[in-house]
């Protein structure tokens, strides 16, 4: 008997405590938590400006290797963000390529080698930051090649 007793002590306990805890036959179980863990960060917008202007070392010359272009750095302050470089672009029938060049200089070539004769090249400078590149520069120079040899521009214009 006292085995018995004890069985039905047991069953009633346990239906109890099921009945305390919410458990019940057939309902899903829920569980819920939360966590006070976040994480935060600023987010900084930045521009990269176009190079303002745009010349010619020089408005022609003799045998040369090499046309010399200069530019105004891009602008900074605000958000604007430094040039970290910058890239000299020639497009034309005179021939095409561009070149880069380390920031803060401000001016650069356009390889001879990349010449030829009679035609003309446009010259247009772009900034850069890590990958981001500028618009075009707002202003352009064209270079206008008379007689070019063995990567060498024997007479040469721009303007």
């Amino acid at each position: 008997m006292r085995g018995a007793l004890r069985s039905v002590a047991a069953a009633v306990l346990v239906l109890l405590a099921a009945g305390v805890l919410g458990v019940s036959g057939g309902s899903p179980a829920r569980a819920g938590w939360s966590r006070s863990v976040y994480v935060t960060g600023t987010m900084n917008a930045g521009v990269l400006g176009a190079v303002p202007t745009v010349a010619c070392g020089s408005a022609g010359g003799l045998l040369a290797a090499n046309i010399p272009i200069t530019w105004t750095a891009a602008p900074t302050g605000g958000n604007a963000l430094p040039p970290q470089s910058y890239t000299i672009t020639w497009t034309g029938t005179a021939g095409s390529g561009s070149t880069t060049v380390a920031a803060p200089a401000t001016t650069g070539n356009v390889t001879g080698a990349t010449l030829t004769l009679l035609g003309t090249s446009t010259v247009t400078v772009t900034a850069n930051y890590g990958t981001w590149t500028s618009p075009v520069s707002l202003q352009s120079r064209t270079i206008t090649t008379v007689l070019g040899a063995l990567s060498l521009i024997v007479a040469w214009t721009c303007a």
